[in-house]
């Protein structure tokens, strides 16, 4: 989950990291830690943050697979 731009996500949307912070219901020292890598965002705060930021995500199945069990 640590390949996103949170902080260009964030400012990309307008938030400052106190507003952000309070729509996901955590610190803005928290999310000042997942900004800068310090802390590694969970699978359900990584859908919280694309929920609250009104990004969709698009899955795409691998053509690269050579077998699958």
């Amino acid at each position: 989950m640590n390949n996103i731009d949170l902080k260009q996500i964030r400012k990309r949307k307008g938030y400052t990291q106190k507003e952000l912070a309070s729509k996901l219901g955590i610190s803005d020292s928290t999310l000042a830690h997942y900004e800068t890598g310090i802390r590694r965002i969970s699978l359900e705060m990584f859908l919280k943050i694309l929920d609250v930021c009104h990004f969709e995500i698009e899955i795409k199945e691998s053509t690269n697979i050579k077998s699958c069990k």
